[in-house]
């Protein structure tokens, strides 16, 4: 009988994590930071000496994984450690490490009976970047071994993998797509999915059900953080993309007009989360640095999407039928993703009264003279996952974090599919 359902995205600015136990009636998520890094067993037991009995850390703040006499500190906890800058490296091997945390702290949170001779029995999903697709093999060979035996925090830990199912990031939105269309529709479309990451962008292109092409480019949203750390000072990555999504989520659901169908970039001066970036005491300082900032943003904005267009004209082929969108990036620009596909909002009024309109949630073309290639948010599952896991409160939350569970939703949903159907 499986213990644990589980579903790990281990993306660059977040590692996502979605399970249930056995015991559970719905799915719950984790998010951890994604920082990693491998200590000596030494410098653990000096930290915990002196700084860990300080207060009472939840576990997925002092969170660490043993095996092989290895040590590995994972999400907020490696930052205590000086991790380096890991957003180049290869995520399968990372991830080894991740899953078997998250498998940790997972019995722990969820309180899983363990005794020393009881076996936990695990079934896994995982997605990662297409262009570390085939190392799937050699990840599922490596994790068996070091599930077999191995500690996480406190916890001596022994885990039988049942059923281990990985696919191409963007494959879990696939999946959902598919599941909500079928599979006669599937074959009757040529579908792409794009996925923007923060490492990672990826493209996955079906023709007629077959999976034809797919590629995924250190073309993430990090690169578009770099660019305006170049042009600044002072700024970090967290820091900067924080307060640019803060101001863009503030914007997405902007009231709209008869002859304003599209959506809208934030006057990024204007807005507090990017003003309280600037570190500048003197008042006319402190305005030229918001300033430097904002059109730093304009520029790594307009440079980042060249890039991505680019690589567009040469991987999607057309026609398409409909192109799937995921990823927290991808709302970052929008407004470049509507003009390239041709797509505007249809609109309806809030009232009969009223000259306010809202979107439907349903495209037009944007020139009638042009196709238009309809874009599908999140495969449409963007409310589901919001209901599931009660994240409809905070309109900034509510998008920022649907938006980047959903790819990893998908697979989950298929590996209890597989489940049910068996």
């Amino acid at each position: 009988m499986t213990d644990i359902y589980l579903s790990v995205d281990v993306g660059g600015s977040q590692t996502k994590i979605i399970y249930q136990v056995d015991d559970q009636t719905k799915p719950s998520y984790l998010l951890l930071s994604p920082e990693i890094e491998e200590i000596t067993k030494d410098k653990l037991n000096f930290f915990m000496e002196r700084l860990g009995w300080i207060g009472s850390p939840s576990p997925d703040q002092q969170l660490w994984v043993e095996w092989n006499n290895r040590v590995v500190v994972l999400g907020e906890f490696a930052a205590n450690f000086d991790p380096l800058d890991r957003i180049k490296e290869l995520k399968y091997e990372n991830a080894l490490w991740k899953v078997l945390g998250a498998v940790g702290l997972i019995i722990e949170l969820s309180k899983v009976k363990v005794t020393a001779k009881k076996q936990i029995y695990l079934e896994l999903a995982l997605l990662l970047p297409w262009n570390e697709y085939s190392d799937r093999r050699r990840f599922e060979e490596q994790l068996r071994v070091m599930l077999a035996d191995f500690r996480v925090r406190q916890q001596y830990l022994k885990v039988n993998l049942e059923r281990f199912l990985c696919r191409p990031e963007g494959g879990g939105l696939a999946a959902l797509r598919i599941k909500q269309q079928g599979v006669d529709w599937l074959r009757n479309q040529q579908l792409a999915v794009l996925m923007f990451g923060h490492r990672n962008t990826t493209a996955l292109y079906f023709d007629r059900g077959q999976l034809k092409l797919g590629d995924s480019p250190l073309l993430g949203f990090a690169n578009m953080l770099d660019i305006v750390l170049d042009m600044t000072s002072g700024l970090d990555r967290e820091r900067l993309s924080n307060a640019i999504f803060d101001a863009r989520y503030a914007v997405i659901d902007g009231i709209y007009n008869q002859n304003r169908n599209h959506s809208t970039r934030p006057d990024w001066i204007s807005f507090g989360q990017i003003q309280a970036l600037a570190s500048a005491k003197d008042p006319s300082l402190r305005q030229k640095e918001i300033s430097q900032i904002a059109d730093a943003i304009r520029v790594a904005t307009s440079q980042y999407w060249d890039k991505l267009q680019r690589w567009m004209d040469k991987i999607l082929p057309r026609p398409l039928n409909e192109v799937i969108i995921g990823g927290g990036a991808a709302y970052h620009v929008e407004v470049e993703l509507e003009k390239y596909f041709n797509c505007a909002w249809e609109l309806q009024k809030i009232d009969k009264y009223s000259s306010v309109y809202e979107r439907t949630g349903e495209y037009i073309p944007k020139d009638d003279k042009l196709p238009m290639i309809p874009m599908v948010w999140g495969s449409g599952f963007i409310t589901q996952v919001q209901e599931t896991f009660d994240l409809d409160s905070e309109q900034t939350y509510r998008y920022s974090t649907s938006a980047r569970l959903v790819d990893c939703f998908g697979m989950f949903d298929y590996l209890l599919g597989m489940e049910t159907s068996q």
